[in-house]
């Protein structure tokens, strides 16, 4: 058979095979499990669905955010565009973009094995491993434990815990480094092209997902180097690198690499000095013995495997056993582990194969794949039990609060926990203090307030605080609640100090805070600014007491506010000498405030929202989040980034 033909007649039954495998994936609205962080994707493609092309600003969360810095952008997208395109809920039109890239995820390890080994055999081994196989189940006890009996936990991170982000991501990243590989071996730009392109799409799809192929991409390139014995591999990589990066500068801003560290320091823990030591030296190691084994003749593939089983078997195992970790959350790198595991199995499997030849040899080789994919025959044989769907959601709690708000308290803000947080922006546009993972925090006062909220025993600190923010309503869950998560620790202690505007008898409450204006922006005393300081935590009282007293009782002037558009607010008031609009949304530097062709100052105060300077009389002021230069900047590098990538491949097949 032609090589040309094999591949075409491989890729096509592998990544039939592999819909088959999650065949219910391609129908799922919704899987009947609700502790899911799938709910925030849903809520992000639905909100864009709705704001296409682009939002600008989101003021649903953290008192209002840049769209940007809540997610890359990809998967947020591949959501919003299947589920108009197609008549679909945001929720199917999620499950589907996530079924379709994990079909092709298990393709993809066959394409990047084939392509670096030469190996049509190993490839089908390695994209059958991956879409059965989880290796690490036999050194992570409790990761065996928490997955339904066999499941791969590729599949198991997905459907059970909503990392679709991340999934796509990882499926995406085999394709890229296969690309690499001819590219950085031959030189040919149109290979370097295709790499660099999908390795925007992975960046753009997770960052979990970009971290592994920062790990992964070093070792493309070191084995092809020993192979090669060619530096020109290292400028073709770092143009690569370049023109990823370029694809991605439309939404990769300098400001975004400074914030979401900031973010997942919230969700985090910091790495150990001696884990990167540690880490740096197996590296010097590794480079030391492979570059002298490749000057024998060792397959640049073989040198692959040996790095990327020795990287992701430390940081995930290590951490699992020793605490060990440079940075991040090793534990969530868990799949790609498993797929270095299964690359460095399934080749030596093969060259094993190869070196001995004799009957009795290859009958205990053949014993030994049998054992050891003898786990995935429970998952083999009942590929589809493992998904519990449902399209019903409307008995849900989550959806039942949800609802009750956006009927009865429009245009409101809210402070809501758990899997309310969660699901809270799945179906409808209501604002919450919080959101729905710690990503995109734009105002950092939020966190301190957020967590002493459900921790602490004193109302009135929360209650000021929620005055000081804006937050209209305030949802509170006991134990006896249907809620699968309930964060608050004294739940009653809101009891005959807020008013009830609605409960069930069943551990849900919603408790009204009494605020002077009902609106997005107040009316305020500008003299008494000065006198302000930043909270120092959540605990601060006397900051933010003296923040709210300014809010409710400096002036008699109310203001009513609409939002125009995701990124525009419209603010209608009467102001006397002295007196300035204070905005309950987080400050940023392109907001501008119009009015009839002036442009009135825009200041941050104290707690991270915004102060308008106006002068005395009546106002229909239009506040606009303007693009910010960076992003601007972004879209022309995108631009010509794209124009090149495009070129490099035509120009290659006109050829």
């Amino acid at each position: 058979m032609k090589s040309s033909h094999s591949w075409r007649v491989d890729c096509a039954l592998i990544v039939l095979l592999a819909m088959v495998l999650i065949w219910p994936m391609f129908k799922t609205t919704y899987y009947e499990n609700w502790l899911t962080i799938d709910s925030t994707f849903i809520a992000d493609g639905r909100y864009l669905q709705e704001h296409l092309p682009h939002p600008g600003w989101d003021h649903l969360w953290y008192g209002g955010t840049r769209w940007d810095y809540i997610y890359p952008p990809a998967l947020r997208y591949g959501t919003a565009l299947l589920s108009k395109a197609f008549g679909l809920l945001p929720a199917r039109g999620y499950h589907l973009y996530t079924a379709i890239f994990y079909s092709l995820g298990i393709l993809f390890v066959y394409v990047l094995v084939r392509t670096g080994s030469g190996v049509r055999a190993a490839g089908w081994l390695a994209a059958f491993g991956a879409a059965t196989l989880s290796p690490c189940y036999l050194f992570l006890t409790d990761m065996r434990l928490d997955t339904q009996p066999f499941m791969p936990q590729r599949l198991n991170v997905l459907v059970r815990y909503g990392e679709g982000p991340h999934m796509t991501a990882f499926a995406i990243l085999p394709l890229g480094l296969a690309f690499a590989w001819r590219g950085l071996r031959a030189g040919q730009t149109h290979w370097l092209a295709g790499s660099a392109f999908a390795f925007a799409l992975v960046v753009s799809n997770n960052f979990y997902g970009a971290a592994a192929l920062a790990l992964f991409f070093p070792l493309v390139s070191w084995a092809v180097f020993c192979e090669t014995k060619d530096w020109r591999v290292w400028p073709r990589g770092a143009a690569a690198a370049a023109l990823s990066w370029g694809l991605c500068a439309i939404w990769l801003s300098p400001s975004f690499l400074v914030i979401t560290p900031r973010n997942l320091a919230l969700v985090s823990r910091l790495g150990h000095a001696w884990s990167f030591w540690v880490m740096m030296a197996m590296a010097a190691v590794y480079m030391l013995l492979t570059w002298r084994w490749a000057r024998r003749g060792m397959a640049s593939w073989t040198i692959f495997v040996l790095g990327a089983a020795m990287i992701f078997g430390i940081n995930v195992i290590g951490e699992y056993y020793i605490d060990f970790r440079v940075m991040g959350e090793p534990s969530r790198f868990v799949p790609e582990a498993d797929l270095a595991l299964i690359l460095l199995l399934t080749w030596f499997g093969y060259l094993a194969w190869m070196r001995f030849p004799t009957r009795p040899a290859r009958i205990a080789l053949a014993l030994l794949f049998v054992v050891c994919c003898a786990p995935a025959y429970p998952y083999f044989k009942k590929p589809w039990h493992h998904f519990t769907r449902t399209k019903e959601y409307k008995h849900r709690k989550e959806f039942e609060i949800a609802e009750w708000t956006a009927r009865n308290r429009p245009n409101t803000r809210s402070y809501v926990t758990g899997t309310l947080r969660f699901w809270w922006n799945a179906w409808h546009n209501n604002e919450q203090i919080g959101g729905g993972a710690e990503q995109g925090v734009h105002n950092f006062h939020l966190s301190g307030f957020y967590w002493r909220t459900v921790t602490s025993s004193d109302p009135h600190l929360d209650i000021a605080w929620m005055q000081a923010l804006g937050v209209d309503n305030l949802m509170v869950n006991d134990k006896t609640s249907a809620l699968p998560i309930v964060d608050f620790e004294h739940p009653h202690k809101y009891k005959g100090v807020l008013k009830v505007l609605w409960e069930d008898g069943k551990g849900n409450w919603i408790y009204e805070i009494p605020r002077r204006s009902g609106s997005r922006a107040t009316v305020v005393n500008a003299a008494l600014y000065p006198g302000l300081r930043e909270p120092a935590n959540g605990d601060d009282a006397e900051a933010v007491n003296a923040y709210v007293k300014m809010i409710e009782t400096s002036s008699e002037s109310r203001a009513a506010t609409r939002w125009l558009a995701s990124d525009t607010l419209e603010i209608e008031t009467e102001t006397k000498p002295g007196e300035a609009i204070a905005v309950h949304v987080s400050f940023d530097d392109y907001w501008r405030a119009r009015e009839n062709g002036a442009e009135y100052p825009v200041h941050r105060d104290p707690f991270g929202q915004i102060r308008i300077d106006v002068p005395p009389g009546r106002h229909t002021v239009t506040m606009h989040f303007d693009t910010p230069l960076e992003n601007t900047v972004g879209r022309w590098a995108t631009g010509l980034s794209l124009a090149l990538t495009l070129f490099l491949v035509v120009r290659r097949r006109r050829g």
